[in-house]
């Protein structure tokens, strides 16, 4: 194979390769659960950016942060519970990255993430077209 006929077989498998990862589903996908949208994720830096151009879309945003030496990390896998104001869940689901968002009704909800068995707990208003951003923080 000569110099030319090997540069265009080149070319056209990076075109190839190029087309196969745009044309890959993204991790990044919305589930809906009752009357919750939510997305959860933020791995690594192009996900990190794609979660934090969504979070405007969501009336909620969650952050899970440790604090370790010698600087705060983010974390995953926070089981995250929330209730509206009657106690019911509107949603019971695990993070899959250091970031949460949910679309939520106006209304009052009770927030529980629970990592490690440790759990912390947060009161929020969700207003219309508001966006609420918490963070949840552990000791290491």
């Amino acid at each position: 194979m000569n110099k030319r006929s090997l540069f265009i077989v080149s070319a056209m498998l990076a075109a190839n390769l190029a087309f196969a990862a745009d044309a890959a589903p993204s991790r990044l996908q919305p589930v809906t659960s009752g009357v919750v949208t939510y997305l959860s994720g933020g791995i690594g830096q192009d996900e990190s950016s794609a979660i934090q151009q969504e979070a405007k879309n969501y009336s909620l945003e969650l952050e899970f942060v440790v604090n370790a030496s010698p600087r705060a990390e983010f974390t995953s896998d926070v089981q995250v519970k929330i209730s509206d104001a009657t106690n019911g869940t509107v949603l019971d689901t695990v993070s899959k990255g250091p970031f949460l968002l949910a679309q939520l009704p106006a209304g009052r909800y009770r927030l529980e993430a629970i990592k490690d068995g440790k759990s912390k707990a947060q009161e929020v208003t969700i207003k219309p077209g508001s966006h609420q951003h918490i963070m949840f923080e552990w000791a290491e």
